[in-house]
């Protein structure tokens, strides 16, 4: 158990989810999943929410909720436990430790539903999904039905808000994270490798005692959003993009991204570019107050790149044209970012339900139907913000692009900027009632500090230090 956020915390989350659902609430927990044998588990996450409420991180577990008090249902331990895995506390021990008030064995859940029909949520086991239609008579599909209405409102409003120990959680997860970092940027050579970077990215989090929040992208191949693959030589005169973060034991995590030159030296297109994805970050960052629509928070990184765009003479109209046509997105075609917080796309498991108001889908047009978020900030959100200048072949070799955009793009001065490759720079913003403040400034974003740093210290083996 992490003590990090208290036993007491969690009790006040409880009660605060009590007030807002009538009834009782069956808090569901992920199982372990087999890697390939019965005995090899793939590694094990807890479900956020039952995370969030419970402090349990361990797996095959449920709560029930009745009347203010809770119930947590646990596997009894094999004879032979203590062989294989060590001493381990018994459930009475943990429940102590977790401030519960009830532990039973898991295996008594189903006798402890009968004649009552608690809320619930869908979770990313769908073996425990299967298991509680069958036992509720609810479907249950995780990301598709996702449980109880009134539940997942509750859920959403409680999470969506990041209180003090939640946010020192996610300070945390950014110190060890800017360390990974800076790790990678002093070791990246050219005639390195991505696939040595990427492991020494994440073995500086693990020597923190960290996981990844998500599959770390480090890539050369930029301009393929999430592109996982770590396969190639570090070339010169390529841009590395590395977007990854870590996740810290109570599962609260970043998500940063910075792009570099590989040879440490910005060329001079690749330096403008580089810069004006910079200056949209530091606008759009500007704009995250509390009641601002986040749509203008978009729009403001989005009209910064335009504006380079006409400059650069790749657009034949106005900026604010090609913001309504959706032309900005030939080179910027994502959304400027998403809530943050247990997981990286934060309540994204409920769908656009906690990022859009109620009966508003997202955008159609060409440019913004990824925009993850649409709703005015609040104080205690924390949000990305992560504009990004893409040169990708398939959308500015698309004949259905070139015939739409035809009269507001110059499609051969477009086209000169495939191989830049891709650059994003993203940052987490919290929203105060006053400055938005950066949780993730310590990752260095200016050019002059990034050259400084790339290829300084090109040995890995001391990289892991704690």
């Amino acid at each position: 158990m992490n003590a990090a956020i208290s036993p007491e915390r969690h009790r006040q989350r409880r009660l605060a989810l009590a007030e807002r659902v009538a009834g009782p609430i069956l808090l569901l927990g992920n199982g372990e999943r087999n890697r390939n044998l019965p005995m090899n588990k793939l590694p094990f996450r807890q479900d956020s929410t039952f995370l969030y409420f419970t402090g349990c991180a361990l797996p095959n577990a449920a709560a029930l909720l009745v009347d203010g008090k809770i119930t947590l249902f646990l596997p009894v331990p094999d004879d032979d436990d203590h062989l294989w895995h060590g001493p381990t506390p018994s459930p009475a021990a943990i429940g102590a430790a977790l401030g519960v008030d009830q532990v039973r064995p898991i295996e008594m859940l189903e006798e402890a539903l009968v004649g009552m029909s608690p809320a619930t949520l869908a979770v990313a086991d769908e073996q425990v999904n299967a298991w509680a239609s069958d036992a509720l008579g609810l479907p249950l599909r995780f990301g598709k039905e996702h449980g109880s209405e009134a539940l997942i409102d509750a859920v959403i409003a409680l999470r969506r808000v990041k209180e003090a120990d939640e946010i020192a959680q996610m300070r945390l997860a950014a110190q060890h994270t800017a360390d990974a970092f800076r790790a990678v940027m002093q070791a990246t050579v050219v005639g390195g490798h991505e696939v040595v970077l990427a492991a020494l990215f994440e073995g500086v989090l693990a020597a923190r005692d960290c996981t990844t929040g998500y599959g770390t992208i480090l890539t050369q191949a930029g301009e393929v959003l999430h592109n996982h693959h770590h396969g190639e030589p570090l070339q010169d005169g390529r841009l590395l993009l590395l977007d990854g973060g870590g996740e810290v034991g109570t599962g609260y995590g970043v998500d940063i991204t910075r792009a570099w030159p590989v040879n440490g030296r910005f060329s001079a297109r690749q330096r403008a570019a580089y810069q004006v994805v910079l200056e949209a970050e530091r606008l759009a960052i500007a704009q995250c107050r509390v009641g601002t629509r986040y749509r203008a928070v978009h729009d403001t990184a989005a009209l910064h790149i335009a504006r380079f765009l006409r400059d650069e003479g790749v657009l034949r109209c106005s900026p604010e044209e090609a913001l309504e046509t959706g032309a900005h997105g030939l080179f910027f075609p994502h959304g400027v970012g998403h809530l943050l917080g247990m997981d990286v796309h934060d309540l994204e498991n409920f769908g656009d339900r906690p990022s859009y108001p109620a009966g508003q889908g997202r955008p159609l047009p060409f440019g913004t139907c990824y925009l993850r978020l649409d709703l005015p900030l609040e104080a205690g959100w924390v949000v990305t913000i992560e504009p990004g200048f893409y040169a990708v072949p398939g959308i500015l070799n698309s004949p259905a692009l070139r015939e739409r955009f035809a009269a507001q793009v110059d499609f051969e001065r477009a086209s000169a900027w495939l191989g830049l490759g891709g650059i994003r720079v993203e940052d987490d913003v919290l929203i105060t009632h006053g400055e938005p403040e950066v949780l993730t400034s310590a990752v260095p974003s200016d050019i002059a500090a990034l050259e400084a740093l790339i290829g300084s210290a090109p040995g890995v083996a001391g990289a892991l230090a704690r």
